[in-house]
């Protein structure tokens, strides 16, 4: 990532970080563990974008991202 796109990775953590916060401690309940989910949830973005996606999509784009990584932590349930 460019200098330029690492300024606008910068500004979308303090943009969506309170939202997402939110968002991941109503899923699991615990702030500590909502803290690591948003955690994750940047770094996933950050490793995998090459670009930012559009304003209008970015945080419907991170909220799936946090979403499915918390689909990931949670056990899965296997019927015979």
């Amino acid at each position: 990532m460019q200098t330029s796109d690492l300024s606008r990775f910068k500004k979308l953590v303090e943009l969506y970080y309170p939202t997402l916060f939110r968002f991941a401690r109503r899923l699991c309940g615990s702030p500590a563990v909502a803290m690591a989910l948003t955690q994750r949830t940047f770094r996933e973005a950050f490793d995998t974008s090459r670009t930012l996606p559009v304003p209008a999509n970015r945080r419907s784009w991170l909220i799936a991202i946090l979403f499915y990584k918390f689909l990931e932590d949670r056990p899965r349930i296997h019927r015979a």
